[in-house]
């Protein structure tokens, strides 16, 4: 059964390969196109993906273009890219590519002169021997843009003209056209302290700067505001941002996983991925909310406050898993099944002195607790495989419901070598069956008012205390049940007043009040 289900995995890109998968940190793909029998888009990733010119000396484009239906590459393509910096033609040529996946390197140069930039962009690379005036793409020939792209923070446009497919000397009736949008984040820099010591983290927002950015020590959670035009909410496809933690910083040694809110609502669990393997010095931690969940968060400012904590217990659970070759794999999943009905997977390949494998190929099948099967093996016909430059894949799978799934990893080969045989390893895994609602806590505006009075010496202790006895008596705020421990005393620490000061703020979130409300509870300085 095992052999026959490899097989399928290898031989199932023929007949059928569902969309359920998508990239979650990567480019942007246009609206589907009908294109003869079917319909095609274009979509654009950069590699890396967290670049930006202070950082990196020069950056992958990949352009794909694809049958949505099928997910496979439409192949001999010619296009015609051009890129913008606002109004600004930066970029405007022709390339040619056999198997459908145009990379295209990018060396930014910043000393341009000129009015109009593209006089200052020069373009490398082998001419194709048919189509006229196009450079050639291929993984031992990658053409190059060198000038004044990607030299600055902020959005691009890539118009990608279709101007042949299927065979190179094959024009289409109509040159078609796909947009997106590539957006180059700006880098901030920000210190936070933990017993006593400082420590640099470095953000990189893919909208506005942003402000508030503050560690808590005794929570260990991390919050920031950013700027949002909620009016044009329908118009914002994600908002994102990357933070650079530093190995180093103990109070996050351990963490693996967070959790989070927006305004005050939390966040679906696939909008954070700690990633502790892309860089040597660093942690990354992604943020990113999609535009289906993001008008959920809508407030009277033009914010959007947020707070990410750790979780108290992980939820994500890894597997290793170690092939013929050597190559050791650490797949690992978020095991909760929120109303999202997608998870996040990732997998890290490693070589045999435990280094990450650079340009792994790989595939995998999952069999849902129905028994469907989802599979991918990349869409490139001619090259099986989803190619991974740097070892290190991220996946968001649609799971739409709870249960056990089993899941296949299929090695297929290195860059342009294709194993002998594939190696494959199989593992099983379970998502829970409770579904996390994602809804705001329905606490009423006049506690947090009465909060931020308490904060400002405008009402006193016994005020503050006599408000919260009532609303856990009432059940509006739930204290989980703990232990008093005190004698009674009437002094409330400082602390307890600048937490009520932030929470009323909204520089933390409804949790970390709690925290200092079980503090009191325990202390025996509120009875409940």
């Amino acid at each position: 059964m095992s052999k026959f289900w490899l097989l399928y995995v290898i031989l199932a890109l023929a007949f059928t390969f569902p969309l359920s998968y998508a990239q979650h940190h990567g480019g942007e793909q246009a609206p589907p196109i009908s294109f003869g029998s079917g319909e095609v888009t274009v979509s654009t990733t950069l590699f890396p993906a967290d670049f930006t010119p202070q950082k990196y000396s020069d950056v992958n484009l990949k352009l794909r273009f694809f049958d949505t239906q099928s997910n496979v590459n439409v192949e001999n393509v010619s296009y015609r890219v051009q890129i913008f910096y606002g109004e600004s033609l930066v970029a405007n040529q022709m390339f040619f590519d056999r198997d459908g996946e145009l990379v295209v390197k990018i060396q930014p140069k910043s000393n341009c002169t000129q009015e109009d930039l593209w006089k200052c962009t020069k373009y490398y690379g082998d001419v194709d021997a048919v189509v006229p005036n196009a450079l050639t793409s291929t993984p031992s020939s990658i053409p190059v843009i060198s000038g004044p792209v990607f030299t600055q923070s902020g959005q691009y446009t890539v118009k990608t003209d279709i101007i042949g497919a299927k065979n190179p000397k094959t024009q289409t009736s109509q040159d078609i056209r796909f947009e997106t949008i590539i957006i180059i984040p700006n880098e901030q820099e920000f210190k936070i302290s933990s017993s006593g010591i400082d420590y640099q983290v470095f953000a990189k927002n893919f909208q506005g700067p942003l402000t508030n950015f503050q560690f808590d020590d005794s929570s260990k959670s991390i919050s920031f505001e950013m700027p949002f035009d909620w009016e044009h909410v329908a118009h914002v496809d994600f908002v994102k941002n990357y933070f650079e933690i530093p190995k180093n910083f103990l109070p996050l040694e351990n963490v693996v996983s967070f959790d989070g809110k927006a305004n005050g609502i939390q966040l679906f669990p696939i909008d954070l991925h700690y990633d502790k393997y892309s860089d040597k010095d660093s942690n990354i931690l992604h943020f990113m909310i999609h535009n289906d969940e993001l008008k959920k968060f809508k407030n009277s400012d033009s914010t959007l406050k947020v707070v990410i904590t750790p979780e108290s217990n992980s939820s994500i659970i890894s597997k290793d898993l170690f092939f013929d070759n050597g190559i050791k794999a650490i797949a690992s999943y978020d095991s909760r099944y929120s109303e999202s009905k997608n998870i996040l997977f990732t997998i890290a390949f490693f070589d045999s002195k435990g280094e990450l494998s650079n340009s792994i190929r790989y595939g995998y099948g999952i069999k849902d607790p129905t028994g469907k099967d989802i599979v991918n093996t990349g869409g490139n016909l001619s090259l099986l495989g989803i190619e991974l430059p740097n070892g290190i894949d991220s996946q968001v799978l649609n799971t739409p419901m709870p249960g056990k799934y089993s899941m296949q990893i299929v090695l297929l080969g290195m860059g342009q070598n294709t194993y002998d045989r594939p190696m494959f390893q199989k593992f099983d895994f379970e998502l829970g069956s409770d579904v996390k609602k994602i809804e705001s806590l329905e606490i009423p505006t006049w506690i947090k008012n009465n909060a931020g009075w308490w904060a400002d010496g405008k009402i006193d202790d016994s005020s503050f205390v006599q408000g919260i006895q009532f609303l856990i008596k009432e059940k509006i705020m739930n204290i989980p049940s703990t232990q008093s421990s005190g004698n009674g005393s009437d002094e409330i620490p400082s602390w307890i007043k600048n937490n009520a000061k932030w929470w009323a703020d909204g520089k933390i979130d409804d949790s970390s009040f709690v925290q200092g409300i079980q503090f009191l509870v325990k202390a025996g300085i509120i009875n409940p």
